[in-house]
């Protein structure tokens, strides 16, 4: 009978892996609809939003962007990034990840995102920051899909932030003139920017978004209960939804290097200096044109289309 028993369990738990083939057990929610409610998507779920529990952390980062400190030796890594579709599409060609963790004060998100070329231009604050490659985060405190922000950044910590009222599906608005107030950055390059003529390894980041700084603009539009939430912290148990993006533009070294300007030799002048290195010679990176960006995220929206939240992944509050 314990054979029996232990056999039954066995095909039933291959029979619930058979049906969400890509969600891992910490992906699963029981209670969450799946799918959820709404337009179709061009290509077929696959499976839930995905889950992660954001821990409380006694003691708060050090802002440097190195992700070295014992704030974040015990919060967990959300799998790997996949396409914006799924994973069904090519795996991204460089690996994402992040964590997250939690104090009175902060919302604490780190970033690890491998990069062979590290380059950006983008230096001004809320110029439109992912025409360089960056990293992104959206955030719905109350999860009804609608009065959610997004923060975005690239190596230079520029930031791109705004307030979006809903999806643009029903009409937006994005309010460009938000700020995420007393928001704090930090990058870290793995390599040499705008370089090139040799192999980096990538860059790490950390935000520190105060909790304050979930406050909607002062404006005429409807409140949908983000206004009366009032910038709370999150009780422990609270969940919100939260997805991460990656804008990743193909470049013309893509998968290559350029050579190095040659230095001229050391002339026969009595100071045998070598000459200045010539700025204007140095390669560039470009983007390839008409070749779209690829977006990787963490939980699959399965459209290219990051302005959906239900299917942002959920991330429970814990202490």
């Amino acid at each position: 009978m314990l054979k029996t028993r232990a056999l039954a369990a066995l095909i039933l738990a291959s029979l619930s892996l058979a049906a969400f083939p890509f969600a891992s057990a910490q992906s699963v929610k029981p209670d969450a609809p799946f799918p959820p409610a709404g337009d179709a998507t061009p290509q077929k779920p696959l499976s839930p939003p995905k889950c992660y529990d954001c821990r409380f952390t006694a003691t708060a980062p050090v802002l440097d962007g190195k992700l070295d400190d014992a704030a974040w030796k015990d919060a967990a890594w959300t799998d790997d990034f996949v396409d914006i579709q799924g994973p069904a599409l090519p795996a991204p060609r460089y690996r994402t990840r992040a964590k997250m963790i939690w104090d009175e004060t902060y919302f604490y998100i780190a970033a690890e995102l491998k990069e062979p070329h590290i380059w950006g231009t983008l230096k001004k604050h809320d110029e439109i920051v992912f025409q360089d490659n960056d990293f992104e985060v959206f955030i719905d405190p109350d999860g009804d899909a609608r009065e959610y922000y997004e923060l975005e950044v690239n190596i230079f910590e520029t930031i791109f932030d705004l307030f979006l009222h809903r999806r643009y599906k029903e009409g937006g608005p994005a309010e460009h003139g938000w700020n995420a107030a007393g928001l704090k950055t930090a990058v870290h390059i793995d390599g040499t920017a705008n370089d090139p003529t040799d192999t980096d390894r990538g860059w790490t980041l950390e935000w520190a978004v105060p909790w304050s700084a979930f406050t909607p603009p002062v404006w005429d539009k409807p409140s949908f209960g983000e206004r009366e939430r009032a910038a709370a912290v999150p009780k422990p148990g609270d969940e919100w939804r939260v997805n991460f993006s990656r804008v990743q533009w193909t470049h013309n070294f893509e998968g290559t290097t350029a050579p190095k300007t040659p230095e001229p030799p050391i002339n026969d002048s009595i100071h045998q200096e070598p000459s200045k290195p010539q700025a204007a010679t140095k390669p560039a990176y470009e983007k390839v044109k008409g070749k779209p960006e690829d977006n990787w995220v963490w939980t699959p929206q399965w459209q290219i289309d990051m302005h959906d939240p239900r299917w942002w992944g959920r991330v429970k509050f814990v202490r």
